[in-house]
């Protein structure tokens, strides 16, 4: 990582045995994180339907995992679910996921 390269990291889980079920950074897909009406909104491009269709089915139980590490700085780590159940939208024609989350907690190792 270069002294001004950000990389952010991206996780999609499970609330029950924290399985993986998209490795959003690890498959190279283009994400963006902002605010919405809801609390935040995470896009995501390129998500293949099969992919799409499982975190479609395991909405109401979804853990994403965010982090951002810059040079020298501590590893920045988020934690983000829904209190009910996430919005999630697809559109099949361009890969495009949207997810809509009311909460968020950063957390550390130390300190949970």
């Amino acid at each position: 990582m270069s002294e001004s390269q950000t990389n952010e990291t991206l996780y999609i889980k499970h609330a029950i045995g924290s399985r993986m079920l998209l490795d959003v950074s690890g498959t190279h897909k283009r994400f963006r994180l902002a605010e919405s009406p809801r609390g935040w909104s995470f896009v995501i491009e390129n998500v293949e339907p099969a992919a799409a269709e499982l975190l479609t089915r395991y909405a109401a139980d979804l853990n994403l995992f965010y982090f951002v590490e810059q040079p020298g700085q501590p590893i920045r780590k988020k934690w983000f679910y829904d209190k009910d159940i996430p919005q999630i939208q697809y559109n099949p024609g361009t890969g495009r996921l949207t997810i809509d989350l009311d909460a968020m907690m950063e957390y550390n190792n130390e300190k949970v």
